[in-house]
């Protein structure tokens, strides 16, 4: 089974476990299937909340499901739009817009595993105005080891809300002039 198969069949089992309501009403919960392998491997299919950013001009993806989470951030050129956002290193890629970054978490049997994309794409589909799917494709790297592993993932149906929280710039603390002379 190749993986884009394998994450719409997880894509397709957690919208089928949110509950019969959104078929009734022929909507389709928002939802994100990803797995990974590597170094560790593991799978997530939840829930997704997209927030844009309009002082950072960026829209975030996030899926979380109990400790196990992955978060991406799209920059777009100009304005968002469907299309291939290549996944670039987080410290990088607001400054190489079009871009994306990847940030991968969960605990392990005595740790907490952290990953960050350093490479592949994330490529989005406009379904109908505000409304995207999308599949995703990154080689990351462990934030405190030399862990690598390949994520591929599938999300659908996700709406893009304006950001609510944390989406204002940090201001540099003032100079108070306290420093040793």
């Amino acid at each position: 089974m190749s993986w884009r198969a394998a994450a719409l069949a997880l894509l397709c089992a957690a919208a089928f476990t949110a509950g019969c309501e959104e078929a009734s009403s022929g909507k389709s919960e928002p939802m994100l299937a990803a797995e990974w392998s590597g170094s560790d491997t593991g799978k997530i299919a939840t829930p997704v909340t997209a927030e844009w950013c309009d002082s950072l001009h960026l829209l975030e993806i996030r899926a979380l499901r109990g400790d196990t989470g992955i978060a991406i951030a799209i920059y777009p050129r100009n304005r968002l739009q469907a299309g291939r956002y290549p996944i670039k290193p987080p410290l990088k890629a607001d400054s190489v817009p079009p871009a994306a970054a990847l940030g991968l978490r969960w605990f392990a049997s005595t740790s907490v595993r952290g990953f960050q994309g350093d490479s592949g794409s994330v490529v989005m589909e406009e379904l109908l105005p505000g409304i995207y799917s999308g599949v995703l494709e990154a080689k990351a790297h462990s934030v405190t080891d030399g862990g690598r592993v390949t994520v591929r993932g599938l999300f659908s149906h996700v709406t893009i809300r304006p950001g609510s929280r944390g989406c204002v710039p940090r201001k540099a603390p003032a100079d108070t002039g306290a420093g040793v002379h």
